[in-house]
């Protein structure tokens, strides 16, 4: 199976004060996005995608998942289900035109697989 980083996905209480942090460090803003209410995309300078979102105090800010891309999404949800894992997926996504599939590792944290294009 072949498996790329795609994005992490972050929670955030105030998505401006954040976007600022990240482009202090070194991200560059590409967009502002409606995906999950008020959210963007971030880029490091190797590609590296962070989609942020905005939560306010309702969630605590962190890391919400990791995503990967997998050239085999069937095949990855195939073999997590086969070693008794829940996973939620595939589904089609028709904001972003993407299909994935997510999953909690033994420690609870949200795994996310895209199906490579």
């Amino acid at each position: 199976m072949n498996l790329k980083n795609d994005h992490a996905h972050w929670f955030v209480q105030d998505l401006e004060k954040s976007i600022s942090f990240f482009k202090l460090v070194g991200f560059e803003f590409l967009e502002y996005t409606e995906h999950g209410g008020k959210a963007c995309m971030m880029q490091s300078s190797d590609g590296w995608m962070l989609e942020v979102q905005e939560v306010g105090m309702i969630q605590n800010p962190g890391l919400n998942h990791l995503a990967f891309t997998v050239d085999d999404l069937d095949g990855m949800c195939k073999d997590l289900e086969s070693k008794g894992y829940k996973v939620d997926g595939p589904m089609d996504i028709k904001v972003t035109g993407r299909r994935l599939a997510m999953v909690r590792d033994p420690n609870g944290i949200f795994w996310q697989f895209v199906q490579a294009e």
